[in-house]
């Protein structure tokens, strides 16, 4: 359990409950089987992503000397607690389970794009390819979490795409870019050390937080006129009721946050987090404007997204606490 660091599944569970209720908002019936068909891909690739990981990047997890909660692996295998063969069967299980449910998909499209989510995720560090070795590694994982993905469950209700769910895929898309420059420098001295050459090693850190800084202040400003041409108002305001969050990230990649231990890991924390809450903002604000056109809810929806909210809800509440609570332990004498 440790090993395949389950506590990241929340990201892949809010991007599934997005494509759901963004197919909802676009007047689309809901598919019970594919949402939970959906939600079982991702999770089966999300995680088969985390176990090929751990096996491709035990050197650089090696000579991470500074890993956070949310960055340098698990540290199972580091620890020599398992072999590292037993993280690359449990990756070709998972692979094998989720390549049985692409071949159900309804159509070739939805089958292409879980192929290539498949694909992207094994050679985000396995070889040949190794992603994450050319500074690759941030885009696909940008496209397979928080592009690809939504786009599917979005198509396995909908059986197409809509401009307003390619404008959220987006916002989402660039946010999560940003996120794993973040969290990819503060691995960077470990993988400088290894040949691993991510964004963060290419770029240097002053470089990696300029682009994070100016990134995130140019996708603020397309919500804008997103609003404008294609994006429901509340939909809209609830993306841009995120900022405050890659604000106090940004301010403290600028006071060099990522070189003290406590403060690194509340960064790579809030960054992380960044990504679910926008997923989240964008599903309640779909909601919110279906109510306010008095369209209709499906019920059944309603009370999946609610139960999936509320739990999300208490795992991010006692995440923030434990976060507080390890921070304040590293500062007391």
């Amino acid at each position: 359990m440790r090993l395949g660091r389950p506590k990241f599944l929340f990201q892949s569970l809010m991007v599934v409950g997005l494509g759901v209720t963004a197919a909802q908002h676009a007047g689309h019936e809901l598919s019970l089987g594919w949402y939970l068909g959906a939600l079982l891909f991702a999770w089966l690739s999300h995680l088969m992503t985390h176990y090929c990981n751990e096996y491709f990047d035990l050197e650089a997890d090696r000579a991470n000397e500074a890993p956070t909660s949310w960055t340098g692996g698990s540290r199972v295998l580091v620890s020599g607690l398992l072999p590292p063969v037993v993280s690359l069967g449990a990756a070709f299980l998972l692979l094998f389970a989720a390549v049985f449910l692409l071949a159900a998909m309804p159509d070739t499209a939805s089958r292409v794009m879980a192929a290539a989510i498949l694909a992207a995720s094994w050679f985000y560090t396995a070889p040949p390819l190794k992603f994450n070795y050319r500074a690759l590694g941030e885009v696909v994982c940008a496209a397979v979490l928080y592009g690809l993905g939504p786009l599917l469950v979005f198509r396995l209700q909908a059986g197409g795409l809509s401009a307003s769910m390619c404008a959220y895929v987006g916002v989402v898309f660039a946010f999560q870019f940003l996120r794993m420059s973040v969290m990819n420098l503060s691995d960077q001295a470990g993988d400088r050390r290894v040949g691993k050459r991510t964004l963060a090693v290419a770029l240097g850190p002053r470089g990696l937080v300029r682009l994070y800084v100016i990134g995130q202040c140019v996708v603020y400003a397309s919500i804008v006129p997103l609003i404008v041409a294609t994006v429901p108002l509340l939909p809209g305001l609830a993306m841009l009721a995120t900022f405050p969050v890659p604000l106090w990230v940004a301010r403290q990649l600028l006071r060099g946050a990522l070189t003290t231990g406590e403060r690194a890991d509340a960064v790579t924390f809030w960054a992380s987090m960044h990504m679910p809450i926008t997923a989240v903002a964008i599903t309640l604000g779909l909601l919110a404007d279906l109510a306010r056109r008095d369209a209709g809810i499906d019920g059944v929806w309603l009370a999946i997204c609610g139960t999936t909210l509320a739990v999300f809800a208490g795992w991010f509440t006692r995440a923030v606490r434990s976060s507080a609570t390890a921070r304040a332990e590293a500062v007391t004498p």
